[in-house]
């Protein structure tokens, strides 16, 4: 599947389906909710693509969700 702004949310829920199944621990997949369905509204909001506005919010967020951009980037390298 080619990453697009319009199959975003399937991505998203993909990756919080693998979480869910293999993370820790039910905290770690609700921060990661909570930080993905914003970064959602924002992608729908801006210009830029999905690589590009995960690597500026991995420089300008807390460290928390921080962690969550870095693994979501590499979920959708890897993918």
């Amino acid at each position: 599947m080619k990453l697009l702004k319009n199959n975003l949310n399937e991505w998203i829920q993909l990756y919080l389906n693998d979480l869910e199944d293999y993370g820790d621990s039910n905290a770690d997949l609700l921060i990661a909710e909570q930080t993905l369905h914003t970064f959602s509204k924002l992608l729908v909001e801006s210009n830029q693509d999905v690589p590009t506005l995960l690597r500026e919010a991995i420089t300008k967020s807390e460290p928390e969700q921080r962690e969550v951009y870095e693994n979501f980037l590499e979920y959708l390298e890897n993918t």
